[in-house]
């Protein structure tokens, strides 16, 4: 085989190595924009209620930390969005993408919600919460759920001494 032949052969494979490559990141770039518009809210909600949970700690809150952390949070979503499609794509199973995405979209609502709570000054057990969640998805599999599960959720906040810390 001649200098030509081999040169060709090798740039032809690299083309459609490149390609392919190229097709399977649009796909995924494709796949992943529903859950980018989902996240952008989560982030601004989280950032909002962050800095007034920081506010109700009296902690001092500056724009470049409010701003790094946000900036690393809006990252953190573009790498766990990339990873759960490219996964899904690769291994053509949809659920796997809606599996992991949705417990990182989860994991977002709960720090919300633990910043909304704490704003209150209730504590809010995220254990529970979680088994709670999962004994619920069970329960669409014939597994019962007691009242009880739902009352560990929520509980008030409580001092050093054990006592309520009072509201407002």
């Amino acid at each position: 085989m001649t200098q030509e032949a081999n040169s060709a052969i090798h740039s032809a494979s690299q083309g459609g190595v490149a390609a392919t490559a190229l097709a399977f990141f649009h796909s995924t770039l494709t796949n992943m924009t529903p859950y980018a518009i989902v996240a952008i809210p989560l982030i601004v909600l989280d950032l909002l209620w962050g800095i007034r949970a920081a506010n109700h700690r009296k902690e001092r809150v500056t724009f470049s930390r409010a701003f790094r952390r946000t900036m690393s949070k809006t990252f953190d979503y573009i790498c766990w969005i990339l990873i759960a499609s490219g996964i899904a794509l690769a291994f053509d199973t949809k659920w796997l993408e809606y599996g992991i995405l949705g417990l990182v979209i989860f994991n977002e609502i709960t720090s919300i919600v633990a910043n909304y709570f704490e704003t209150k000054d209730v504590q809010v057990s995220f254990i529970a919460l979680y088994r709670w969640v999962f004994r619920k998805a069970a329960e669409k599999h014939g597994i019962e759920v007691t009242d009880e599960d739902a009352h560990e959720i929520i509980k008030p906040k409580r001092d050093a001494r054990g006592r309520f810390v009072k509201r407002g």
